[in-house]
């Protein structure tokens, strides 16, 4: 998910982006989606919901929706790293609890 919303991100560069309430938003929508990062983000979103959902009918929602979390730890690690967004302290250690949160849930047993 991260990957897709990633390449949404980029894809928007360069561009007004989207404004909801615009006059203009139609055109808006339709020369973000003829972007090749948009597209590809929608196959990679359509495959990773294709993949929880495959989950989803094998796990406990109680269990496997905590782990959604590392999406945020993936997510601000790539912004840092491709996206040159600057990490600052307490988002660092907003991240380090989050780690902390998804080893804990992922060392609990079924009940």
């Amino acid at each position: 998910m991260v990957g897709a919303q990633t390449l949404w991100k980029v894809g928007l560069r360069g561009m007004d982006g989207v404004h909801l309430g615009s006059r203009e938003l139609i055109g808006q929508l339709f020369r973000i989606a003829m972007r090749w990062q948009f597209l590809l983000g929608m196959a990679i979103f359509g495959f990773t919901t294709i993949l929880w959902l495959d989950l989803l009918s094998r796990m406990e929602l109680s269990r496997l929706y905590p782990l959604m979390s590392f999406t945020y730890v993936i997510a601000f690690f790539t912004g840092w790293m491709w996206l040159g967004e600057k990490p600052n302290p307490r988002r660092l250690v907003g991240i380090l609890v989050i780690c902390v949160g998804i080893y804990l849930v992922a060392q609990t047993g079924s009940s």
